[in-house]
């Protein structure tokens, strides 16, 4: 009893948000829609009522009665084409409304999403069922009006049919209930495929998309790989294919064996009918009637069928899709706090390890950061260097320990104004295809269009040098995803333009992680020299395997076995003769 209460509840509540999605998306087009189904749920029965009078009309030289049945006949038919055509278009329309509705609802909640809900594929495959079912919230509205109207008509032709003959109106309907059955199996078949089916459709999607990736053309190229994944394409597509086929003959094969049984109906209503045109109890146009509403109560009863079961079906993905949709980021938890522009972080025995991952990055780590404090952070591969970036930043929470910002947790804090008080250039830099100085300015869009502090971040950066000759300047676009004359850049000169967006933002708080690892020595060397230069009054993290480049911070970190093993300046490492001191060593061997 619960269960079922439970069904029903959910069924409700699920028939509520989708109404109102759908409503929300575009007034207008909805009450248009509600409008239009209604008006049309009656007309197909009138019209085969009035066929039938035509018919007789013309049997009997019923003249007036003829003229009268075929005016109003005519009359619904124009009225019907009409409303048709505005349906189609209603259609249209709305379905662009509410697609951009739910793609925005989508999009902004995939822009707070926690990063570790990327690490999942599982939550991949939610996201990406998720937009599948977009077309639920359209679909749901018409079902339910479409449910409503099919309903009426079967009960209608069911009178009309049990009227006639009450008898055969009970062996249509039991001639019915195995096709009911068999399409509610198949329907649940066809959606249990299509959740088992989720991962290799996104291998198969994936291994297709290489080839139209610009970032990879230059490995398949070299390394002729694409024949490689054409085949992981093709053994893919043969695998669903086969499975898919499958099902479908199937189905195919029980559709005709069931509808050969439904069908029968219409035999004995024609064979009834027929006898008694001839015994004179009615007239050829009852036989047409009689037979036109068998035909209707079951084609009717059949879409009844089809509509509840699509809707029962949208009623398990709409929850999934007000499942997607409930997720609450971690991140968003956060309190209210508003942050300093250059606090003290400090780490307090932070362990941490990414998402479905063994293996523990960070274990017990502690350490902290005074304002104004120049700091170089060092370790092997893998060590945790960048992984302390994006706890500082709460792209992720530690499992245990906490992170201070003056002495209170980070989880205090608003997490969008923490994160605002950071200028950043990450290792895996991001490339845009944008006008150049929107790519620039996301780190301060409201300043966009002002040309003299994104001077000032390109001289800064050594940007400028890159953009000197370009006729558009600030207003080309870098890229060319959609734009012809896009420009190309390199790996370097990209790094340039993100380290120009870190400087734009103009932060007390600047984080570089590897900001030249693209660079040639000369950039490299006016990067760290403007770097240190300017950051007076600021503090700043320097990431970089290339030991050089941390030589002149006040203190350097040493990470390693997921803590910090050792600190201190440049020269107080070296003397200790530990980890710093083999690495320093280890790269200045290479110049000797």
């Amino acid at each position: 009893m619960n269960k079922i209460k439970k069904f029903f509840s959910g069924l409700l509540k699920n028939i509520w948000f989708g109404i109102k999605t759908c409503f929300l998306a575009s007034k207008t087009y909805f009450l248009l829609k509600i409008i239009i189904l209604l008006s049309t749920t009656a007309v197909p029965m009138i019209n085969i009522w009035l066929w039938k009078e035509v018919i007789n009309g013309i049997i009997d030289r019923e003249e007036e009665k003829l003229f009268l049945a075929l005016v109003i006949y005519l009359a619904l038919k124009l009225s019907v084409y009409i409303l048709e055509q505005v349906n189609e278009y209603v259609n249209s329309r709305y379905e662009d409304h509410l697609q951009f509705y739910i793609e925005n609802i989508m999009m902004d909640k995939t822009s707070r999403m926690d990063l570790s809900f990327f690490d999942s594929a599982k939550m991949g495959d939610k996201v990406r069922h998720a937009r599948s079912n977009f077309g639920v919230m359209y679909q749901l509205t018409n079902f339910v009006f479409a449910i409503v109207s099919s309903f009426i008509n079967v009960i209608a032709a069911l009178i009309i049919v049990c009227t006639y003959k009450w008898w055969i109106g009970l062996i249509t309907v039991v001639l019915l209930i195995p096709y009911l059955i068999y399409h509610k199996k198949h329907a649940d078949k066809l959606l249990e495929m299509e959740k088992e089916q989720l991962r290799d459709n996104r291998k198969q999607t994936y291994y297709r998309e290489v080839f139209y990736d610009n970032n990879l053309q230059f490995e398949i190229k070299l390394h002729n790989t694409g024949k490689f994944f054409i085949e992981k394409y093709k053994n893919m597509w043969n695998k669903l294919y086969r499975i898919n086929r499958k099902e479908e003959v199937r189905s195919g094969i029980m559709d005709v064996v069931i509808m050969m049984g439904v069908i029968l109906s219409d035999l004995i209503v024609l064979v009834v009918s027929v006898f008694d045109v001839l015994a004179k109890r009615i007239g050829i146009g009852d036989l047409q009637y009689n037979l036109s509403m068998v035909s209707r109560l079951r084609g009717e009863a059949q879409s009844l069928a089809y509509y509840t079961t699509e809707f029962l079906n949208n009623n398990q993905r709409l929850t999934e899709l007000q499942e997607f949709i409930a997720i609450k980021p971690e991140s968003e938890k956060s309190g209210t706090l508003i942050p300093g522009q250059n606090p003290k972080i400090e780490f307090c025995n932070v362990t941490f390890k990414y998402p479905n991952a063994e293996q523990y990055v960070l274990e017990n780590c502690s350490f902290a950061i005074e304002p104004n404090e120049k700091i170089g952070l060092i370790g092997l591969n893998g060590a945790g260097k960048s992984t302390i970036i994006k706890l500082m930043f709460r792209f992720y929470d530690p499992e245990s320990g906490c992170i201070k910002l003056d002495g209170v947790d980070l989880k205090e804090y608003n997490v969008y104004a923490v994160r605002k008080i950071f200028g950043v250039l990450f290792q895996d830099y991001v490339t845009y295809c944008l006008p150049l100085r929107e790519i620039i300015a996301l780190s301060d869009f409201g300043n966009r269009n002002n040309d003299e502090k994104l001077k000032r971040a390109c001289d800064i950066s050594g940007a400028s040098e890159i953009i000197k000759d370009w006729e558009n300047g600030f207003d080309s676009v870098l890229g060319r995803y959609y734009a012809d004359n896009g420009k190309d850049l390199s790996g370097g000169q990209w790094q340039l333009i993100g380290l120009a967006r870190a400087y734009f933002k103009e932060s007390k708080y600047m984080i570089l992680d590897e900001p030249s690892a693209a660079l040639d020595p000369i950039s490299e060397d006016r990067i760290f020299e403007q770097l240190y230069r300017l950051s007076e009054g600021k503090t700043s993290v320097t990431i970089s395997h290339r030991l050089s480049n941390t030589v002149l911070a006040d203190r350097i970190l040493v990470i390693g076995d997921g803590h910090i093993v050792e600190q201190g300046s440049h020269f107080d490492l070296l003397k200790q003769n530990g980890k710093y001191a083999h690495l320093f060593n280890l790269q200045a061997s290479k110049y000797a």
